[in-house]
Formats: C-alpha cells, structure tokens, sequence
C-alpha cells in the first residue's frame, strides 16, 4: 500500500541490546500536535526538524526551532514542543550509559540543546526512516543518531564546562543522599562554593540548589509512575529525610500534593 505523504510514521524497536546504547523508536511526526502542558520521559530523544517552524520551551526558557535545526529533550526533564508554523520533525528515543558520554563530548545540555545548519541531513533522515523494519530498526535508527552527531563539531569545552559536566553527572547519580548540597559538592571536586554556584548558575541558567530540587522531584514523579505510593518512601528515595519538607517542595514544584499526584496517577491507570 502507498503512504499518504502527510501521514505520521511511527516504528519502534524491541527496546533489547547488550550495548551502552539503546534506541527505541523512530519517528516522523508530519502533524504535530500543540503541548499545553509540560510533560517528561523515560529517555533522551534526538530531534531533526524537516519543515515548518515552532518552539522547544523547557524550565530554562524557550528556543526556536525551524527546518534543519537539531535538538535534545532528556529524560526525566519537563518540556514542551509548540507547533507554531506547520512544523513537522522526526526523532530517534534513546538510553544507555553511552548517551551521556555523547552529550558531554558535544557540550549537549539542558541549556544548550538547540543546533542549526543541518538542511543537508532531511534525505538521509527520510530514507532511513522508510527503510527502517522491525528487523533492521535497532541497526538504522543507531546509524542514523551516530551519523547525525558525528556530523556536530565536538564543543571546544573549556575548564569551566568540563568541570560543569562532571557536577551535572555527580549530581545525577548522587541526588539520592540527603546530605548532597553545594557544599558537599565543592568539597568532593576541591573548588570554593561560592565560585562553583556562580560557574554553574552563569551556565545552566538556574541555581545549583533548583537543579538539585528539579532532579530529586523529578526523580518522585518516576517514582510515582512506577507504582511506589508511599510518601515516606519516595521522599527517602528522592533524596529528603523529612517527608513533610518533600510533600511541601513537591507540591510547589508540582502544583499538588504527593498524595493528590499519587491518587491523580492510580485513576488514570
């Protein structure tokens, strides 16, 4: 049967592999539709914008993307994509231990996750995807991120950004312990704290403590989805002691309480 130009093209993989990378799905999305809310996944997705235009709006603000922009969402990180001129894009989800090492040798991050330049890309972008079968998806949709990116100039990373990099990464693998602050953190890297907020506000866009509290709730809401209910437990789990202080930071960051979140999620399931 022919394909009707307009329509959608979705293929997605077992979601199997013995490597450090893993890609899920591949995606053409020719009607794409407006996001009122923000919303977060369980993985990182790569983005190539073929035609049209919209906006990328994620906690540290918004960014425009048109055709032949590249850009990164990543998981368990809120955004949202609005559709403001007919735009259509394909993306490639992906996980695995392998997908950090690639932001941190692109300068890939929440802050700077929007590329330009890269018209040349959208026949290649749209054979794969045409060529792409459950049998061969995992090897194309792989080919294709590794090709696109290895067409990005690596970031000329300076001290500062490298030194950001390894905060970000021991944070995101440290939110757990509810002793983890700024101060444990310069402490653990050798560098003052007063020097190591600035780096890293100046870079990030939001303060080391926001970035600290969006990544322990963020991390509750998984928690959440994952059927754990007890508040007790996803506080300690999210990185706080103090179960009444989490339900107070949830809700503020959240707009309900864990409980109304809780009973909000089990109706919908």
């Amino acid at each position: 049967m022919k394909m009707k130009y307009n329509e959608n093209i979705c293929k997605f993989a077992s979601g199997k592999s013995n490597q450090c990378l893993t890609t899920y799905a591949f995606v053409y999305e020719k009607n794409a539709p407006q996001e009122p809310a923000f919303r977060t996944n369980d993985f990182n997705t790569i983005y190539f914008v073929t035609q049209g235009a919209g906006t990328l709006a994620t906690e540290q603000g918004k960014k425009r993307i048109n055709a032949g922009k590249i850009f990164f969402t990543f998981k368990q990180i809120p955004y949202k994509i609005q559709n403001t001129d007919n735009i259509q894009y394909m993306y490639i989800t992906f996980d695995g231990s392998r997908a950090e090492d690639l932001f941190a040798h692109f300068g890939i991050t929440p802050l700077n996750c929007v590329f330009d330049g890269y018209e040349g890309l959208v026949a290649f972008w749209e054979s794969s995807i045409i060529k792409a079968s459950e049998k061969n998806l995992d090897l194309i949709s792989e080919s294709v991120l590794y090709y696109t990116l290895g067409e990005m100039v690596p970031s000329q990373s300076t001290g500062e950004q490298l030194l950001l990099s390894e905060i970000v990464k021991y944070v995101d693998e440290n939110f757990m312990d509810g002793k983890l602050n700024l101060t444990a953190i310069a402490t653990h890297f050798g560098y003052n704290s007063k020097y190591l907020s600035r780096v890293f506000k100046d870079s990030m866009g939001i303060t080391f403590s926001d970035y600290l509290t969006n990544t322990r709730i963020q991390h509750a809401v998984f928690l959440i989805k994952q059927n754990v209910t007890s508040v007790k437990n996803i506080a300690l789990l999210s990185g706080y002691k103090d179960p009444l202080y989490f339900s107070n930071v949830f809700k503020t960051k959240i707009g309900v309480s864990p409980k109304e979140y809780i009973a909000k999620t089990n109706s919908a399931n």
